[in-house]
């Protein structure tokens, strides 16, 4: 990739993305998903109970023990058989069309009786070999005959096999006619839009097992085509009220197809990258093998209830790390590749975000907006488009394309080979002489000055036994800080934070003194490259020495506290010591000082009658590493 592209692919890419975001969540979501308002007037249910039901008739119904519910967004756990719901409505003369009701109840099927008549049902209801009908929402049209002025009843039988939970969300109930004119976009997307949702993914899934067939990037076509039939079969799912699996089995379909979904999004974006790597892929096939089985075991094995939470929770963790997972390939693949194929990959982070979303919502229980049911044929049809549009060389004649890939080949070989080269070369002759430079610089600073000092006094005769204790002391101090310093500490500061806790405690209390740490930052720390952090990491390290030789003290205090633009740590003790003056040698603060100049920050001391504190104040976040983490 030339330096021009190399710095004009992250803003043509955030270009992109804001650009597909923008239309999908100002144009797309206002159409698709918003709900329309309504203005017709709604019947409030009251007198709300519920009740376990033996059988699926109304007789048993009838028979059932109901208990009150207080008001609507209840919900029935851990079972799955049969349930009855009844609330009643007040008329003051019954509609001329009757009344359209919306039963808003999540469950397999049910059967709806008004006064004591059946007025619609979807269907067989007798366990294990039931319809799934209430899957498809619709509005059901109960006739004037079967109403009257006053008090109405309202009753469903309700049936689950799998899912052990009935959701009793509150029904909207109107006028026929108004209600299903103020209804007719809600209603088309929760029925017919379903079944043309899967003809055109089911359409695109055949065109891309035709492209796979004869495709030469056989890793990319693969992984789309399992993409577009995952996707099939999920859509399939909320669509096929008549199936040959039933209880364990069938949610077992959903949690696997779902999982397969996630999966196939992350390795077809590895494929689909300039450059693919394989090893990302066999780990996320390895989650997946791993993963699948946990879920249909917990559904088979667990009891009713935590079956069905233990598999939902595997499959939106799962769902959340491979949807982070993909974006974060998507972008990678853009750095240091020949990747211009920004709308592509805009329309997928959108789509992978959307899936995100889905599983957060239902990771924490809240109410799923149905983004990505609405708005997937949309999507993934551009993203089909641009595929195929990429693969109409599969209709070329074989010495076409032959003769194509060898001149691209062999172009990009030369110039690959040329540019790495020189790359290496210069990165490994910088990172010899910089690890060279600091170590040296080190010993001389910390171990020679010490040594030097030592050897001086012995030959003066002042060479006394706590003198010469103290000085191997330092010197021992400051191999552990060469070695702390050869490591790589952490990639991040959290990471040399709790490092540099784990090391210098122990010794800090073996000193006599006592320890106290806090960090109130919750983890959310600034960003910075192993450069600043192995300086951040050197500055405490060398206050807490500083505390430890000269403040007299007996308790040493840690702070890491948010600040307004960063965050600022602050090394406190309770003693009288000062620090060494600003020599420029050794530990002196003018030392510190520099070093928190590389980190981007400030170092400030104030000294009290209450002790020393030491104060780095550091940026939320440091653009000077040059180096961007390559130490």
């Amino acid at each position: 990739m030339s330096a021009s592209r190399l710095e004009a692919w992250p803003g043509r890419l955030i270009a992109a993305v804001i650009v597909v975001q923008a239309i999908f969540w100002l144009a797309i979501k206002p159409v698709l998903i918003d709900k329309p308002p309504t203005d017709f007037e709604s019947i409030t249910p009251v007198a709300i109970s519920e009740a376990a039901v033996e059988r699926p008739d109304y007789a048993a119904l009838e028979a059932a023990r109901f208990e009150p519910v207080e008001d609507f967004g209840a919900w029935h756990c851990c079972e799955t058989g049969y349930r009855a719901l009844r609330y009643h409505i007040e008329l003051d003369e019954v509609p001329e069309q009757g009344l359209g009701l919306y039963p808003n109840i999540n469950t397999d099927n049910l059967a709806i009786y008004v006064n004591g008549r059946f007025v619609a049902g979807e269907g067989d209801m007798t366990l294990p070999t039931i319809r799934y009908g209430a899957l498809l929402r619709k509005i059901y049209h109960i006739q004037p005959a079967n109403l009257h002025a006053g008090r109405n009843e309202i009753a469903f039988l309700l049936v689950r096999d799998g899912v052990p939970y009935f959701d009793y969300n509150r029904p909207i109930i109107g006028e026929y006619g108004q209600m299903t004119a103020q209804m007719r976009s809600a209603m088309f997307f929760a029925g017919e839009y379903k079944f043309m949702a899967l003809a055109v993914i089911g359409l695109i899934a055949l065109f891309a097992l035709i492209v796979l067939l004869r495709s030469e990037r056989k890793g990319e076509s693969f992984w789309f085509f399992m993409l577009a039939a995952s996707w099939t079969a999920l859509s399939l799912y909320y669509v096929w009220i008549d199936r040959p699996m039933h209880g364990a089995a069938h949610m077992s379909f959903y949690f696997c197809v779902s999982l397969l979904l996630s999966l196939s999004w992350f390795c077809w974006a590895d494929s689909w990258s300039a450059k693919p790597m394989v090893w990302p892929r066999r780990v996320a096939i390895a989650v997946f093998l791993m993963l699948a089985p946990t879920m249909v075991a917990s559904l088979y094995f667990l009891s009713s209830g935590e079956n069905f939470d233990r598999a939902g929770e595997i499959l939106d963790y799962a769902s959340i790390g491979f949807a982070i997972a993909t974006i974060i390939r998507i972008v990678h693949g853009f750095i240091g590749s020949r990747e211009d194929r920004y709308w592509e990959a805009a329309i997928v982070i959108l789509l992978v975000t959307l899936l995100l979303l889905n599983a957060v919502t239902e990771l924490t229980q809240s109410i799923n907006m149905g983004y990505v049911g609405r708005s997937q044929p949309f999507l993934i049809l551009g993203l089909a488009i641009a595929f195929f549009s990429r693969n109409v060389r599969l209709f070329r004649s074989q010495g076409q394309i032959t003769a194509l890939l060898e001149a691209q080949l062999d172009e990009r070989t030369a110039e690959l080979q040329l540019a790495h080269a020189r790359q290496r070369k210069l990165v490994r002759q910088q990172a010899f002489d910089e690890e060279r430079r600091r170590i040296m610089r080190d010993m001389h600073d910390g171990l020679g000055s010490n040594l030097m000092s030592m050897l001086l006094a012995a030959r003066r005769g002042k060479a006394e036994p706590h003198t010469v204790a103290e000085g191997l002391q330092s010197v021992i101090d400051e191999m552990r800080l060469l070695i702390d310093s050869m490591d790589s500490v952490g990639e991040s500061l959290s990471a040399a934070l709790a490092t540099f806790r784990a090391r210098v405690e122990p010794r800090v209390r073996e000193a006599g003194f006592a320890f106290d740490w806090m960090d109130e930052t919750g983890g959310m720390l600034p960003a910075y490259g192993p450069r600043q952090v192995l300086q951040i990491f050197r500055i405490l390290q060398e206050a807490v020495i500083n505390a430890l030789k000269h403040s007299e003290g007996s308790r040493i205090t840690i702070s890491v506290l948010p600040a307004a633009d960063g965050i600022i740590i602050t090394i406190a003790d309770d003693g009288h010591g000062r620090l060494p003056a600003e020599t420029g040698r050794g530990r002196g603060l003018g030392n510190m000082r520099s070093r928190a100049a590389q980190a981007g920050g400030t170092l400030s001391v104030r000294q009290s009658d209450t002790g020393l504190t030491v104060e780095l104040a550091l940026p939320g976040a440091h653009a000077g590493d040059e180096a961007g983490g390559h130490e």
